[in-house]
């Protein structure tokens, strides 16, 4: 649910309600799959991941991602893009400095988490955007753990065991309002914790479902080693990523607000208190086209 209201999200992560407001950062990321365009519109939290939002937004506004490509499509886990080379090889930061991965205990790997890739050269301008909204049930699945390390805990390797009980670790660690949200809305819980997640798609899920769901074949070398084919068949076009905040109230525009609000004047009708505010589209100005060397 988006909820547009004269305030920021006060928790400033994708768990909550995600609402947005007056001095919000929103991407719009417009894709062309074949003949058919749609859109895909994030919140971005730079409260979380300074630097990895920074780092994104300046890309974008370079224009670096127009007319990159959606390299790696994995049903009901992800899909990645923004690679240099358009086959998941070469990337780069906006200010050709390293990026630090930014992991945050309320930023999650949710159905529509947008987040960085990352390579043995680190964080660069390859993104994911997580696909899969099958419900995750985490405490049935530490049940299912814990019953598990019981009944074979004479019979698996050491190293086995530890990795289980890890994991097991691991879901026990997570919040209620964090396992509710996976269970309603799905999500890659094997990579939570582990990437920076900078956003959260808000509308556009539909044709992030389209992308999806693109026929696939091998021919990238990091899942055909695997003998997952994640190429998609047909041609993923990123055409633009447009950048917009969402403006402030200024304290003089607030004080005139106010004023209005209590001394109304017998022409002008007092504000409604059922009207909500509209949330500015995204600024349709084009960035400029940069050539990758």
């Amino acid at each position: 649910m988006i909820t547009a209201s004269g305030c920021n999200n006060e928790k400033n992560d994708n768990t909550a309600e995600i609402t947005v407001g007056p001095g919000d950062t929103l991407a719009e990321m417009t894709i062309q799959i074949g003949e058919e365009t749609g859109k895909i519109r994030f919140k971005l939290f730079p409260e979380v991941a300074p630097k990895g939002v920074d780092n994104f937004v300046k890309l974008a506004q370079s224009g670096y991602y127009d007319g990159k490509t959606i390299h790696r499509v994995i049903k009901d886990f992800m899909i990645q893009g923004g690679s240099l080379r358009g086959n998941g090889t070469g990337g780069t930061t906006a200010d050709k400095t390293e990026i630090p991965r930014e992991t945050n205990n309320r930023m999650r790997a949710y159905y529509g988490a947008l987040g960085y890739a990352e390579g043995s050269d680190g964080i660069n301008s390859q993104f994911f955007i997580v696909n899969n909204k099958t419900p995750f049930d985490i405490a049935k699945t530490a049940a299912n753990i814990s019953s598990d390390l019981e009944e074979y805990k004479d019979r698996l390797k050491e190293e086995d065991k530890k990795t289980y009980t890890d994991y097991l670790s691991k879901l026990n660690s997570v919040p209620d309002d964090v396992k509710a949200k996976y269970l309603s809305s799905g999500g890659a819980f094997s990579i939570d914790g582990n990437y920076t997640i900078f956003g959260q798609a808000i509308e556009g899920l539909d044709f992030l479902d389209k992308i999806s769901a693109v026929e696939v074949s091998s021919g990238n070398s990091i899942d055909d080693e695997a003998g997952i084919a994640s190429k998609p068949a047909v041609s993923i076009i990123i055409k633009k990523i447009e950048i917009a905040t969402i403006p402030t109230i200024t304290e003089t525009e607030a004080t005139t607000t106010t004023r209005k609000s209590i001394r109304p004047s017998a022409t002008t009708p007092a504000p409604s208190d059922t009207t909500t505010a509209e949330t500015p589209a995204p600024d349709n100005t084009t960035a400029a086209e940069t050539t990758a060397q």
